[in-house]
């Protein structure tokens, strides 16, 4: 038997991802330059990264940054579509963040070539 989703939680659940993009992003910050000082490639003087080395460095770094806001974007939506309004504004911040971040690290990988 499946349950009904209450709209409530789901607006509850945005908003609270919503708060939680900033965390998202300074652990992804901190996990990409924890990568990149593992590989050799922290500090002002150390050497651009190759392409393989900037991937590994930014990817893991994208995920963590991106997920709080992929989960606003999800509970966002399905309470706007409950009726709960506001829940389309955090699925509008959660896929701005998304996007910011996706295109910021895009452009970092490109710099690298």
């Amino acid at each position: 038997m499946a349950q009904t989703p209450d709209p409530a939680r789901d607006q509850r659940w945005a908003w609270a991802f919503v708060v939680l993009v900033v965390a998202g992003a300074i652990l992804g910050q901190l996990l990409g330059y924890g990568i990149a000082g593992l590989l050799g490639y922290a500090g002002a003087d150390a050497p651009t990264p190759p392409v393989g080395a900037a991937l590994l460095i930014s990817v893991p770094a994208l995920v963590v940054s991106i997920v709080p806001g992929c989960a606003a974007l999800y509970f966002g939506i399905r309470a706007g579509m409950a009726g709960r309004f506001s829940g389309y504004l955090a699925a509008a911040l959660g896929g701005l963040s998304v996007a910011f971040w996706v295109v910021i690290t895009t452009t970092a990988v490109i710099s690298t070539i």
